[in-house]
């Protein structure tokens, strides 16, 4: 086989899914199906009780083609169409992220002569940052909402961060959107029906990345819940982003070709940046360049590995086979001396992997994608 594949686990998967619902069971869980959208996946993680957070038109109809009930899709993302909210405007719950959308949700609900309930994403004042997210928390009012009188503000919707490690961190930050949510839920003078805190829950990249301490998290947030959960009963939400199928994923391509040039050893392989782009970008980037996700987490953020048998080692560039110098997996990297044919492995390939490479370019295949049920499983 020469096409590149990603194959993903879903026994990893499925503990993944467990380790967060029994760190946070007060929350319902939404995958990100921004993070990897294979359809077949996408419809295990549902299969586990798991809604979804979708940033798309086209994600809302994964999720549903998935099993996943409209009461626990959560439509979200910026430039919403009038024609993506008629849409979608049955199949899901829509979360608003401007005073337009709002128009035109209004609109929608007018000629249906119907209220609709509608969630609204906030970019919040304690990072106090401008952001194309969401709607400035300070003209989050009531006299700004009452102009759509077709509308119901049920929930808010908040995110500001991934890849975090530190507990104590996600931790202030749950605490900021309760404070949020209690101040936005006076504001209307009505109850939220549900908060979605988005994601922010980092996984561990290299061995320098501590995990998250998760006893700790769950400890801290049960009381934080118990204080809030009086005066906010809404229906608390968390977005597993990465969380729950970037360890699950890896990534394996063929040696196509072995190549000497003046002193450099270059295995040429499928499927590099148009196969698997993160690898390609970080080796594009310099050592102390800034997180800028999902495209770029931070250096040497996966293992690789060769299936050959040779004992001794060799320092060599692993590059693509597309036309541009730019297809570059690895450099300067110590792996067993190859031979033509042998299969090179990545691991942390679950999320953000398949779909952020350029697939249409150089007129290569495409990666494979297979997903390896849990034995038992119907799904």
């Amino acid at each position: 086989m020469t096409a590149p594949q990603y194959i993903y686990d879903g026994n990893i998967v499925g503990k993944k899914i467990a380790e967060l619902r029994n760190t946070l069971p007060e929350f319902g869980i939404l995958y990100s199906i921004k993070a990897n959208p294979y359809a077949p996946l996408v419809a295990y993680i549902a299969s586990q009780n798991v809604g979804a957070d979708a940033a798309a038109k086209k994600e809302v109809l994964i999720a549903e083609a998935a099993g996943v009930p409209a009461e626990n899709i959560y439509y979200s993302g910026p430039g919403k169409t009038a024609a993506d909210l008629e849409e979608t405007f049955d199949k899901c719950i829509i979360i608003a992220d401007s005073f337009h959308e709002l128009e035109l949700l209004d609109s929608i609900a007018s000629s249906r002569r119907i209220k609709k309930s509608v969630g609204i994403r906030i970019n919040p004042s304690f990072f106090g940052t401008p952001g194309k997210f969401g709607i400035d928390e300070e003209l989050c009012t009531r006299d700004a909402f009452s102009r759509y009188p077709h509308l119901v503000i049920a929930g808010i919707h908040v995110h500001v961060k991934s890849q975090e490690l530190d507990w104590q961190k996600i931790y202030q930050y749950y605490e900021n959107v309760f404070a949020l949510a209690e101040k936005i839920q006076n504001e209307l003078g009505e109850k939220l029906s549900f908060i979605n805190f988005g994601s922010g829950i980092g996984v561990p990249y290299t061995a320098d990345d501590k995990p998250v301490d998760l006893a700790k998290l769950s400890t801290a947030c049960g009381l934080l819940v118990r204080k809030y959960q009086s005066k906010i009963p809404a229906k608390l939400l968390i977005e597993s982003g990465r969380f729950i199928v970037c360890e699950a994923g890896t990534y394996t391509t063929k040696v196509l070709d072995i190549k000497k040039s003046r002193g450099k050893t270059y295995l040429i392989v499928a499927g590099g940046l148009n196969g698997f782009a993160r690898p390609a970008v970080a080796a594009l980037l310099e050592e102390d360049h800034v997180a800028t996700e999902p495209l770029f987490t931070k250096h040497h953020a996966w293992t690789i590995t060769l299936d050959g048998k040779s004992d001794e080692m060799e320092m060599v560039d692993i590059v693509g086979n597309l036309c541009t110098a730019s297809d570059i997996l690895a450099k300067d990297f110590l792996l067993p001396k190859a031979e033509i044919g042998d299969r090179i492995t990545i691991t942390n390939a679950g999320s953000y992997a398949c779909t952020l490479s350029f697939q249409q370019f150089g007129g290569q295949q495409a990666p494979e994608e297979t997903l390896i049920l849990p034995e038992g499983s119907s799904h």
